[in-house]
């Protein structure tokens, strides 16, 4: 699982051994005999939202007693929220909608402002620069101005015709969301697909068109994941079904172009409900590869690409614990696996003899190998090392090894993070040059191509952002130690003549789950925090790994508690350091990041002057009771199953809703989307309910919720503009350095 909390749809808690339902209570004290949430309808007596202009909604209270395996009971006052498409919740959204609006009213000009500048520096976001791939030059382009890109291509050379694939000015407007999943042409070029997402839910449609005559094919199928391949017939294509209820892809399909996607074969499924599939074409394009992945165990399955009707084979038959990634290149398999390798290794293997591993790449302890190109006989390797991002260069005949100079002294650089960098491809088995981009919190992205043999780079691509100098800030990377004594990675970003020791309002980011590193990247927020000021700070606590694999080990399951501990301590670092002054502190996370959010808000919410908790996933217990709800048996390895008391109590002990005490909390913005299925909307909902019911300060508790997007946010270049807007005013507010708000001051 990487970046994002991939676990939800709205569903009600049918994974328990049992509920019941007491008394509804309202705020106050008043009751109503009730109904429970799986037959309450929005006609229901006494589920009204009644709110004041100038004052919050507060959620009708309806007990429901949730039962885990072991009999243990808990009782969920807001359990009713995650009824989706009810008035009444919908009603109660849009309220805390209002409020939140209402709340925010003050920064109303400061928000324009913000607007301005972001959108001006998102203008720099760009497309792809050509990549080949199979005979054609891909590249996505931006006209002036527009939203999203045109995909396009030319067949031999930059100099051919231009063929327009998806006009995104034409079709994203058509939908509440428009993200292209992933897209490909047949081998031969005559047809083109792409997977699209219309509602953010990562539910997506496969659309295909035939370039000979430009023609859309009846052929579309929807309810698929965004993976895709055709195989080297250019008629056959196989892609992934999903699972109704839990989104997980578990069916390997394949289709003939101009049949009745009806009439499609099932290939394979995955049966067991830990596990999801994964689907591409090898860089060689001899083989498809499809990949079955939990997160501590894996299996890929191969098939030649010129025989779509042969039977697939196993490259190596999973074993738990032993995860593998492959690719085939030149006839010869390339395999990344953590096998006696805790960091992970590259071996290779015949075709014929695919589970024959021969090393090439030997472990290195604390040194994690996130992913591998090979580039005219070199593996390159994305690694993770002393709490910094690397690229590792191994000649595979001379054993001979380098390292790429980063652009600055702290940042994040990759070749294979097309999340941070989606502009990255390194798609052409025959290229002499690997691609790879470079960013900081203050060094706008930017990619280069980079001749293996010789070691010359050449700048392909740059985000220009209107009016940024990035020599005017500084940027350092510094460790803070944690309570049991491990040294914690920071990144550090400030304007230079901003900066003065202990004065400076802090916004300390973080993540630490999954394995996912923090990367310290820019983005188009951020100079509107640090020219006024702000500290910028990414905690690389435990949970992500920064500093290898065991770091990741020790922010999971049972030591999860590490990662909170360690996001305190760096907030204290700063602090007590002149890094920033120790009043304004201020934390942010996303997702799993939300979590975070949500738990350090309950162990040290005197620490933080505000915090900003995006799509926070808060409600741990009840989420991975409920095996319903989309891939949360995956994530047993990673929080446990609270099916075991063990774990249950554990994940009690700081799951951020059932941990909300009657206590003073620091501000506090939450963002939810309707559509999200990883993170349900009900989860933020439930926390800022609860929260809002037991908080005993007046500090802003806000509730804003996207009605149309999912966990990603809007689509679109410049969609995201004026969420981050709003964050940054709030940010920007509470830290007394909102001219239009006299009843701040700096401190």
């Amino acid at each position: 699982m990487n970046f994002v909390r991939r676990a939800f749809v709205c569903a009600c808690v049918i994974g328990l051994s049992a509920c019941a339902t007491i008394d509804d209570m309202m705020p106050f004290g008043s009751s109503k005999t009730g109904v429970t949430p799986q037959t309450a309808t929005s006609t229901t007596p006494g589920l009204a939202i009644d709110r004041k202009p100038g004052y919050p909604p507060y959620a009708m209270m309806k007990g429901t007693v949730l039962i885990a395996p072991h009999g243990a009971k808990r009782t969920d006052y807001y359990f009713w929220l995650n009824e989706k498409n009810t008035e009444k919740v919908v009603r109660y959204l849009e309220e805390e909608n209002k409020y939140t609006n209402e709340a925010m009213a003050h920064t109303s000009e400061l928000q324009t402002t913000l607007r301005e500048e972001i959108k001006a520096k998102a203008s720099a976001v760009q497309g792809t620069p050509p990549f080949k791939n199979e005979g054609y030059w891909y590249y996505e382009r931006y006209a002036p101005g527009a939203d999203y890109p045109v995909i396009a291509r030319r067949k031999g050379s930059l100099t051919a015709a231009e063929e327009v694939l998806i006009d995104g000015e034409v079709e994203g407007p058509k939908h509440d969301q428009f993200k292209v999943g992933s897209y490909a042409s047949s081998p031969d070029g005559s047809y083109f697909a792409y997977a699209a997402d219309f509602t953010g839910d990562r539910w997506h449609t496969l659309i295909m068109r035939d370039m000979r005559t430009g023609a859309a094919l009846k052929d579309q199928i929807k309810y698929v994941g965004a993976d895709f391949a055709f195989a080297n017939d250019n008629k056959t294509l196989f892609y992934l079904k999903l699972q109704s209820g839990t989104a997980r892809a578990y069916r390997l399909m394949r289709h003939v172009i101009g049949t009745d996607p009806k009439t499609d074969k099932q290939v394979f499924e995955e049966k067991d409900q830990q596990f999801e599939l994964s689907l591409a074409k090898s860089k060689g394009g001899k083989l498809l590869l499809l990949t079955s992945e939990q997160t501590n165990t894996s299996e890929v399955l191969f098939v030649d690409a010129s025989k779509p009707d042969a039977k697939w084979a196993s490259v190596k038959p999973r074993a738990k614990g032993v995860l593998y990634h492959a690719d085939e290149v030149a006839g010869l398999f390339y395999i990344r696996t953590n096998l006696d390798a805790p960091d992970s290794r590259i071996v290779t293997a015949q075709l014929a003899q695919p589970g024959q591993w021969t090393e090439i790449v030997p472990t290195q302890r604390g040194v994690y190998i996130e992913a591998f190109e090979i580039v005219s006989g070199v593996i390159a390797l994305d690694e993770w090392a002393n709490g910094s991002s690397r690229i590792r260069l191994h000649n595979i005949k001379s054993g001979s090894e380098s390292i790429v100079q980063p652009d600055a002294a702290a940042g994040h650089m990759s070749f294979s993070d097309t999340h941070n960098f989606p502009a990255l491809r390194n798609t052409s088995s025959s290229a002499t040059s690997l691609r790879y981009a470079f960013s900081s919190p203050v060094n706008p992205d930017v990619i280069y191509d980079l001749d293996v043999a010789t070691g010359t780079k050449k700048e392909v691509q740059r985000m220009a952002v209107p009016g940024f100098a990035p020599g005017a800030y500084t940027i350092e990377k510094r460790f803070a130690p944690a309570p049991d004594g491990r040294q914690i990675p920071v990144t550090i970003a400030y304007h230079g003549d901003k900066f003065v020791s202990g004065k400076n309002p802090v916004l300390l980011y973080g993540y630490g789950s999954y394995g996912s590193s923090n990367e310290a990247v820019f983005k188009t927020r951020w100079p509107s925090l640090l020219d006024r000021g702000f500290v910028l700070a990414y905690a690389h606590v435990r949970g992500g790994r920064e500093m290898g694999e065991a770091w990741y080990q020790e922010g999971k399951l049972r030591t999860k508690k590490n990662t909170f501990t360690d996001f305190i301590a760096v907030a204290e670092h700063l602090g007590s350091k002149g890094i920033a002054d120790p009043k304004r502190i201020f934390a942010m996370g996303r997702s799993a990041g939300g979590l975070l959010m949500g738990a350090v808000a309950n162990m040290r919410p005197e620490l933080f002057k505000g915090i900003v908790a995006n799509v926070p996933f808060v409600d741990v217990v009840t989420t991975m009771l409920d095996d319903s709800i989309p891939l949360t048996t995956f994530e047993y390895e990673e929080w446990g199953n609270p099916g075991d008391t063990g774990d249950y109590e554990y994940m009690l002990s700081y799951s951020p809703y059932d941990q909300v005490e009657r206590r003073a909390y620091p501000a506090i913005l939450v963002t939810t989307a309707y559509n999200d299925s990883q993170v349900g909307y009900y989860e933020p909902a439930k926390w800022v309910a609860k929260l809002r019911r037991l908080k005993t300060d007046q500090n802003h508790l806000v509730l804003r919720t996207n009605m149309t997007a999912g966990h990603a946010g809007e689509s679109g270049r410049f969609s995201a503009v004026e969420e981050s807007a709003f964050i940054n005013a709030f940010l920007i507010d509470q830290a007394g350095l909102n001219p239009g708000n006299k009843s701040v001051k700096a401190q």
